[in-house]
Parts: structure tokens; sequence; C-alpha cells
């Protein structure tokens, strides 16, 4: 049975994620900023998360340098918002595009966003995006070396229910679609999970490991455990 999580922001507010954590859920991804916008919800959630216990981490929707914010100016909203805090795992949000749909960020733009972010003393488990997006980069497909875990979009038919309605399998095909020849260490496999009375969707992850290889993945010294193979559901 995997370990199930949800990725939130200031569009869940008003979720209480102590009714997550009893519902059964073990981790959260909270959303620092977009950019250099703020997420006005980010403490509160970070609060209610940790007091719940559950596994805690956040995530930086990145934008690119093109938009108009330079990177090191994104991470100073970081430094804002996180308070001088550096024992939470920062994700890099893979995904911008522009207003007629072009995709805007590079391989170059994402190693920027990680050396920034380690600069000034924060852990990067790793990179979250979708192959519709890292695939079709400007300039190519980057590699995934050196960049940590994978945190994956594949939503397939994208249904509606519970995290364990929802859920594909441990052995879906979802878990072996590399991006950058890595293999998805996190799998967020849908958006329209229903969770703790929340009166609207989420977007639900999954992770296939142990209470403490998050911990450790959230927390620092991350080592890609070797790949494995898996039968295809």
């Amino acid at each position: 049975m995997p370990l199930y999580g949800l990725d939130v922001s200031e569009h869940q507010n008003g979720m209480y994620l102590h009714r997550a954590q009893a519902e059964g859920y073990d981790f959260v991804i909270i959303r620092l900023c977009d950019g250099t916008y703020r997420d006005k919800i980010f403490g509160s959630h970070l609060q209610d998360a940790e007091s719940a216990g559950l596994i805690t981490s956040a995530y930086w929707y990145l934008r690119a340098p093109s938009e108009g914010s330079t990177i090191a100016q994104q991470v100073d909203v970081i430094d804002q918002q996180m308070g001088g805090r550096r024992d939470l795992g920062v994700w890099i949000d893979v995904e911008s595009v522009s207003r007629n749909h072009q995709l805007l960020l590079t391989g170059d733009d994402v190693w920027a966003a990680k050396r920034e972010l380690e600069s000034r003393g924060y852990h990067v488990p790793g990179i979250y995006s979708g192959a519709w997006y890292w695939e079709n980069m400007p300039g190519g497909e980057p590699s995934m070396d050196g960049l940590g875990a994978l945190w994956v979009s594949n939503y397939g038919s994208n249904g509606y229910g519970t995290a364990a309605q929802l859920y594909p399998g441990d052995t879906d095909r979802r878990w072996n679609y590399p991006l950058g020849n890595h293999a998805p260490d996190i799998l967020q496999y849908g958006s329209n999970c229903y969770a703790a009375g929340y009166p609207g969707v989420v977007d639900v992850t999954a992770y296939r490991r142990s209470h403490d290889a998050l911990r450790h993945l959230y927390h620092g010294n991350y080592t890609p455990p070797p790949p494995t193979a898996a039968t295809p559901s």
C-alpha cells in the first residue's frame, strides 16, 4: 500500500489538514509562491500540516526570467515565506507557459533555480513536471542527472474519488514512464480527489516507499534507489 499525499495551495483555503491525516493521508506538499507571487495561505497550511503530523515539504512554481522576474527575485520571496527555516525541502515546479501556450522554461533555468536555492541553504528534493512539458522544453528534454527526485503529474482518465479509489496501483505503467531517463519517485495521479471534507477537489499523489524514506527525501541526503522494473497493469 502506498503513502498518499496532497498538493495544496491557497486554492484549497479552508482545507483542514488534521482531517486529511485522520483520513489516512501521510504527506503534503505546499505551494510557497508562483514566481514572485506569495501564496497567501502557505503559513496556515504549513502550521496545520505540521501540527497534524503530516510529512511536509514545499514547492515553488518557477517562472521563466522572460516573464519579468529573475530567479534571485523569486527566491527572495521564498526567503520571506520561509522566515529563516531551512528544514523544509523546496521542490521546483516546472510547467510555466505563455498565454499562447508556449513553453517558457529551459533546462538552464531549472539548474539556475536549483543552484540559487542551494546557495541560500535550501534542500531541493527534486523536480515536479509532466511529460507534456519536460519532453518538449526549448533546447530539448533535459537530463534529470543531478536534479534529485522526480515528482510527475500523469492523470490518465482523471476521474473523481478518494485517494484510494483513484490510485492506479503500484505496478501501473505510469510509474515506469521516465522523464530525462528517470522514472517517477512520486506520482501525482489525479487532480479530482475528494479529501478532508473540502468542498472541491485537490491534486493527489502517491509514494511507494516508507515514511522514513520519504522524510529522508524531503529533508536531505537523498540517493535515488536503483531502478526496478514493474509489470504494467
